[in-house]
């Protein structure tokens, strides 16, 4: 496979899935909670992301708009990936890292790419849904062919070079004509800026409990579960990523819908978690003044 599965000293190197044959172990012990799931808070922290990912599905399949399916596959990829990572970190084998949690991130990265690219258009050419489709399906064979992490990263790294750049050009195309069109176009980037700041912050917390991970494990020790619980940072990463991931999308979805029809839709919140839906009351048209 052109890799070795990594263990950490002192850990169950089998459970009842078989032996372990991820590359990855992280910084939590295994089987301490349960016989039948590796890392425990690692897995459980899933949930949320799986949840979100249905929460964007739904709520965008309400929207009156041609557009609304590739909002829905996008949010769709959310629960995917953590549906993925439930099911590799609970049992850690090499299959279930790759094809169900790093692969369906390249993938994701892909839809999020086309929905960038195909902006404020009800439908995307044919050339870009061709192209969206060949990148994941050759980054997939190659990685499972040469299955190095650096790989792997490179190509999502290569997507978000792309994405990112593309949605900063979409928020300057949302009309400023009246002052609720500059307040709608304030809220899309304070998201995106929420979104992204989020997901870093979590990246932030689990290169942390890389780092730090032997001092973790023993502050962890005869401290009760609570220190045990709110120092597990893969977890948190888990859990901040899939806020942000949601946030970035519904703020995607928003942009997108608001270049065509700015007066049509509007963010609501519920928990502080923002989500698109059609405009409920008809908002007063004051004009904004330009400088001559």
């Amino acid at each position: 496979m052109g890799f070795q599965p990594f263990h950490r000293p002192g850990q169950k190197t089998f459970g009842p899935w078989g032996n372990h044959t991820s590359s990855l172990d992280w910084c939590e012990d295994n089987y301490t909670h349960s016989s039948h799931i590796a890392e425990f808070y690692n897995t459980l922290s899933n949930v949320p992301f799986i949840l979100l990912g249905l929460w964007g599905v739904y709520t965008s399949s309400r929207l009156n708009h041609p557009a609304r399916l590739r909002f829905m596959i996008a949010h769709s990829f959310i629960s995917i990936i953590g549906v993925g990572s439930f099911i590799f970190h609970g049992t850690l084998l090499w299959h279930a890292q790759v094809m169900l949690d790093e692969l369906p991130m390249i993938w994701s990265g892909a839809m999020f790419m086309y929905v960038t690219l195909v902006g404020g258009k009800a439908h995307g050419s044919v050339g870009l849904k061709a192209a969206v489709t060949i990148i994941p399906v050759a980054v997939s064979w190659l990685y499972l062919r040469y299955p190095y992490p650096v790989l792997h990263e490179v190509a999502y790294g290569a997507l978000q070079a792309i994405t990112v750049p593309g949605i900063i050009q979409l928020v300057k195309q949302l009309p400023t004509v009246t002052a609720s069109h500059v307040r709608s176009r304030q809220e899309c980037k304070s998201n995106f800026l929420k979104g992204a700041g989020t997901f870093l912050l979590g990246f932030a917390i689990w290169n942390i409990d890389n780092l730090l991970c032997e001092g973790l494990t023993g502050l962890r020790e005869g401290r009760g579960e609570w220190v045990n619980m709110l120092t597990q940072g893969h977890a948190w990463w888990h859990l901040l990523t899939g806020i942000g991931a949601s946030r970035v999308v519904m703020a995607l979805t928003h942009v997108t819908l608001s270049i065509q029809r700015p007066d049509d839709f509007e963010f609501a919140y519920i928990l502080g978690l923002p989500y698109v839906r059609h405009v409920q009351q008809p908002r007063p048209r004051i004009v904004v003044a330009k400088d001559s």
